[in-house]
């Protein structure tokens, strides 16, 4: 409540006196008018928010639903129409199905005297199926061994061309005498189990010696090739490929004549089993192909139906939501409208404050009225601009007929105040302590605030009280003067706290 019993120096004339830079502090003002005056409703204020809060809902919801209707009209233009319910439509594919099944039944029962013309087409055909398999297994086995022959006929050639070599290239003899590098009249040879060059006793070895052929004659023996072994091998696994290949060759003649005839023969079976069912089948293939097409129809129908059906229901949905925010806005209006008595008072209580600020300029004067009023969110205007527009001098007349108006009608219609304010430096910009608004301090008398005061406070008694800091009051109030201060330390009271000495001044 101090900001409605106590108005200090700082706030008279300041461009932010209802905190207009603090938003919280301002809000928190607002509160404390109306609960002194007993017209705050606290559910009154929750509906307004939400009533704000449905009210942004409903215009995003009403923007997608025009929005969803235009892509809707675009995209589907006969969405919008009446369509006929796919239950309908389910009901004719269900009688289509179940008229396929009597046909199916109607065309066997009318062609079972062509039984034996089917499993002999049946018998045909399965006799042609296998002899077309026997044909191309046999085509497969001989493709893959034509390969093979040609690879053994190659394996065949490369051991002639290495029986060969052996003939042609000699091995490596000991022609001339190691010692001496004389040439030997004779080749080294293996006599009686000796070397004949060097006399030396030698294992397993006989006729004409090569170099090495002792050492190495063991392992030489392991890994030399017998060529006409390989080569009686290789003779004898190609004859036996190219004799089956042959086999085979000599019996595609025979099998793809077979498999020919068992396929005239499966035409022929066919061709009969048509010209004997074709007469009793042909009205029931009409009627077939007919109801197919019925079917295929509907189905395409249902397939439209349920896509419309989304985006009607989409569109449902969305018209949906924009009923129910309007219905909750509707409800909570009417129940707003229903607690509207609160609002009607502070109306009314803001109305007062509104005109006894009016009263209050014109009965000090002040150059220029116009259009003075209070704004429900308590700013003071004046000549239809906001108290910040003023000039200085002008802004301490606002501020203190502002809170004059609150404290006046607050005591005169027992609202929750305190019943006492304390103004300090009234006559700040109007001439006292050298800065002064020259327009208006030549233009207001300070007798007329303190007139008004003392007329006022004559008719209240003990329910009001005014106590005010002025350096210079006018000499019409000296009889209220209850204490003046000397700012001298020898002449107490020296300020308003009296242990406080420091060069600060105190008004009187």
């Amino acid at each position: 409540m101090m900001w409605l019993t106590f108005l200090p120096n700082e706030r008279i004339a300041d461009k932010n006196f209802l905190f207009e830079n603090d938003y919280m502090r301002k809000h928190k003002l607002r509160q404390v008018v109306d609960v002194a005056f007993g017209v705050h409703n606290d559910r009154v204020i929750e509906l307004g928010q939400r009533i704000q809060e449905l009210g942004v809902r409903l215009n995003r919801a009403k923007a997608e639903l025009t929005a969803a209707r235009a892509f809707v009209e675009e995209q589907a233009p006969t969405a919008m129409d009446d369509v006929s319910s796919p239950i309908i439509h389910e009901r004719e594919l269900a009688d289509i199905t179940s008229q396929l099944q009597e046909l199916d039944r109607r065309a066997q029962a009318r062609t079972d005297f062509a039984a034996q013309l089917r499993r002999r087409h049946k018998i045909a055909a399965q006799n042609s199926r296998r002899a077309a398999a026997v044909l191309r297994d046999r085509e497969t086995q001989l493709a893959r061994l034509m390969p093979l022959r040609a690879q053994y006929a190659d394996d065949l050639l490369k051991l002639g061309m290495l029986g060969e070599a052996q003939q042609l290239f000699d091995p490596l003899n000991v022609t001339a005498c190691p010692a001496c590098l004389n040439r030997l009249s004779a080749s080294p040879t293996a006599e009686n189990g000796r070397c004949s060059l060097c006399r030396h006793e030698l294992t397993d070895a006989d006729g004409v010696l090569v170099l090495g052929a002792v050492d190495a004659g063991s392992q030489a023996r392991d890994n030399r090739v017998d060529v006409a072994a390989e080569i009686r091998s290789t003779k004898a696994r190609l004859k036996e490929i190219s004799t089956y290949i042959d086999d085979l060759g000599d019996s595609l003649a025979a099998l793809k004549l077979r498999a020919e005839d068992a396929a005239i023969l499966e035409e022929e079976a066919a061709a009969a089993l048509d010209a004997a069912t074709s007469p009793s089948v042909s009205p029931f293939l009409a009627a077939r192909d007919d109801l197919y097409r019925r079917r295929e129809q509907i189905l395409r129908q249902i397939e439209q139906t349920g896509n419309t059906g989304k985006l009607r229901e989409g569109l449902t949905k969305r018209a949906n939501i924009v009923e129910r925010h309007e219905a909750q806005i509707t409800r909570l209006r009417e129940e707003l409208a229903r607690l509207g008595d609160a609002t009607h008072d502070r109306d009314r209580v803001i109305s007062k404050i509104s005109n006894r600020y009016g009263e209050l300029l014109r009965a000090w004067r002040y150059p220029k009225v116009r259009t003075p009023f209070i704004k429900t969110d308590l700013t003071p205007f004046v000549r239809d601009e906001p108290y910040q527009e003023a000039s200085s001098g002008a802004r301490t007349l606002l501020t203190l007929a502002w809170q004059l108006a609150v404290f006046e009608i607050a005591v005169e219609v027992g609202a929750a105040h305190p019943g006492f304010l304390m103004i300090d430096s009234p006559q700040k910009n109007l001439g006292h302590g050298g800065t002064r608004d020259a327009v208006i301090a030549d233009a207001v008398a300070i007798d007329d605030f303190y007139r008004h005061l003392s007329v006022w406070l004559a008719d209240r008694g003990s329910q009001a009280q005014l106590i005010i800091a002025d350096n210079s009051p006018p000499p019409s109030v000296e009889g209220s003067v209850v204490v003046r201060y000397s700012r001298n330390e020898n002449r107490p009271p020296y300020g308003l706290i009296e242990d406080e000495t420091s060069a600060e001044e105190e008004g009187g």
